[in-house]
């Protein structure tokens, strides 16, 4: 069995967990590029999506005490980027946080929305999109900037990384992710 495979089996057990309640909040290339440029910052990026999720939760189960996510920068940015529920619970934030069970499920279901977004876009293009940069998926950008012009990575690539100036550097430039 692949590697989809075995998430979208694994993604199958939480949905059907009694009890368990869950929120993705998806973000594709095209609205990553427009967040991204909005907040200039990948880590303020991923805590605004953070912070929905945990919004969210909170809107499904409003009386749980504390919200526990993966340390990926500064422990402010999440706590800032929450809403009023949000600031409200013990937000724990930790380094390898997939150690703990609903940490873990939550990136299951997060890559299966992944899979399904590489999927269908795929099937809309007519061609199979895959992860990374191998030069499989370079040669795949390259044949979908050639058929539908450079515009097309703005849907279908974090524009800011380097593969985009790669495949078409008269339209992206590289540039690096500022962290904090």
């Amino acid at each position: 069995v692949g590697s989809d495979a075995r998430f979208r089996e694994f993604a199958e057990r939480i949905l059907d967990t009694p009890g368990a309640i869950h929120s993705v909040v998806m973000i594709g290339p095209e609205k990553y590029n427009q967040l991204y440029a909005k907040f200039g910052n990948l880590n303020k990026l991923l805590a605004w999506g953070h912070a929905r999720v945990i919004e969210n939760l909170l809107e499904l189960h409003p009386e749980c005490p504390r919200a526990l996510s993966d340390q990926f920068g500064n422990p402010r940015l999440i706590k800032s980027a929450l809403l009023e529920r949000g600031r409200a619970i013990v937000l724990e934030q930790r380094t390898k946080a997939e150690s703990d069970f609903a940490v873990a499920a939550a990136s299951i279901l997060a890559r299966e929305r992944f899979i399904d977004w590489l999927q269908k876009t795929g099937r809309k293009f007519g061609k199979p999109l895959h992860r990374g940069v191998s030069p499989q998926v370079k040669e795949v950008a390259r044949e979908l900037v050639a058929a539908h012009g450079p515009e097309v990575l703005g849907q279908l690539a974090k524009t800011h990384f380097k593969t985009a100036s790669e495949i078409a550097p008269s339209h992206y430039k590289a540039k690096e992710s500022p962290v904090e």
